[in-house]
């Protein structure tokens, strides 16, 4: 029995022996393809093109840590621009633009009114001037009615009661109501209006 177990282990000794050999170079080999591999092959499939540029996989690296930076520094300098709900200038800003869309309200309706005052009669309102104040909420309407004749008073009536009847106006302050008479308009009314508005 004794010599049984010393053959076997003379046999794993001999196999070791004449395997080594063969297993060192399988190991040179593979050691050698991998490591060109890495340097010829890995290369190859690892480029990428973006924004028409070729890059690998280091310079993928480095271009990303690039980007993160610059949207960084994009999103601070946004945050820069914009205002807290609470800061006076966002404030002020938001009441410029309800102001602006006052008044463009109220040109708008003006407008309707002069178009729809007297149904058959075109340029019957002349305006000379029209001063919004955002600020105070008032505005100031000067002109003349013309080209109705003798009517020119009671055009100019409907006209104050047609701006009355807004909902966005308040109060309606006018001057004194006249019908004046001239070469080149024939009879008309000048108007002042001044007007509250909401």
């Amino acid at each position: 029995m004794k010599n049984t177990h010393t053959k076997q282990s003379h046999s794993f000794e001999d196999i070791a022996r004449r395997t080594a050999f063969s297993l060192f170079l399988f190991s040179v080999v593979l050691a050698g393809l991998l490591t060109l591999s890495w340097y010829v092959l890995v290369p190859e499939l690892t480029h990428v093109e973006v924004s028409g540029t070729v890059r690998g996989l280091q310079e993928l690296k480095s271009y990303k840590a690039d980007l993160e930076a610059r949207i960084i520094s994009m999103e601070d300098e946004r945050g820069s621009f914009l205002l807290p709900v609470d800061n006076d200038l966002y404030y002020r800003l938001k009441m410029m633009k309800e102001s602006r869309l006052q008044f463009q309200r109220l040109r708008g309706e003006l407008s309707h009114i002069v178009s729809i005052l007297v149904p058959d009669q075109k340029n019957v309102v002349a305006l000379d001037s029209f001063v919004f104040d955002a600020l105070h909420s008032t505005a100031e309407i000067k002109g003349k009615i013309h080209n109705v004749g003798p009517r020119s008073m009671t055009v100019l009536a409907k006209f104050v009661e047609e701006i009355h009847s807004l909902e966005m106006v308040i109060d309606v302050e006018t001057t004194r109501y006249t019908r004046q008479e001239n070469d080149q308009d024939g009879f008309y009314s000048p108007f002042v209006l001044r007007l509250r508005l909401k």
